[in-house]
């Protein structure tokens, strides 16, 4: 049985890349612009890295170290987060489309999700303590037993959070949209 040698690749820029056959790499300060890794199978360590305008579509991170690792105007299309190795896990979203993604049971503290669209992703069981989601549009999102304690949800649209299911303390949340959690409640507002 031959044994792979993981190869590290250091400071490099990818720029309109169709794929990456090196997924099984450490990536240490690398940058992805308008590259499509649409399936793509991240498995080595991913450290200071950005993406930027990229289609991350059913990409794969079985294994990978994500450290500090930056999505922005990405397309993240049916993403399984909970098989990332939870071990100093540090991701940020700006101004993504999150869509039929898994981050339940993750600890994400502090994570920003800002101006993203984020539709049918669960979030059940994350720990969630002062992320911020400002700014951003949800549609079919379930949290459910999820720590939101000091969340940012201000000018934030179309979440549906049981606040009887999940820990709201000090969060934040914008009006008219806040109604929502009354609602959850099954209060009537008139």
């Amino acid at each position: 049985m031959a044994v792979t040698q993981t190869q590290e690749i250091y400071q490099q820029k990818f720029t309109q890349l169709k794929g990456f056959a090196q997924g099984n790499s450490d990536l240490t300060e690398c940058s992805f612009t308008d590259c499509d890794l649409m399936e793509v199978r991240f498995t080595g360590i991913l450290e200071n890295c950005s993406f930027s305008g990229c289609n991350l579509s059913l990409a794969g991170f079985e294994g990978a170290k994500l450290q500090d690792v930056k999505f922005s105007a990405c397309k993240l299309e049916g993403i399984d987060f909970t098989k990332v190795n939870a071990l100093g896990l540090a991701i940020s979203f700006h101004g993504c489309l999150i869509r039929n993604c898994n981050f339940s049971f993750l600890e994400l503290k502090g994570t920003a999700f800002i101006e993203c669209e984020i539709a049918d992703t669960d979030f059940i069981g994350s720990r969630l303590q002062e992320s911020s989601f400002a700014q951003t549009t949800f549609r079919h999102v379930t949290f459910h037993e999820t720590d939101l304690r000091k969340a940012d949800f201000t000018q934030a649209t179309g979440y549906l959070i049981n606040p009887l299911t999940c820990n709201l303390k000090a969060a934040r949340f914008s009006l008219p949209d806040a109604v929502v959690l009354l609602e959850e409640m099954g209060i009537v507002l008139e």
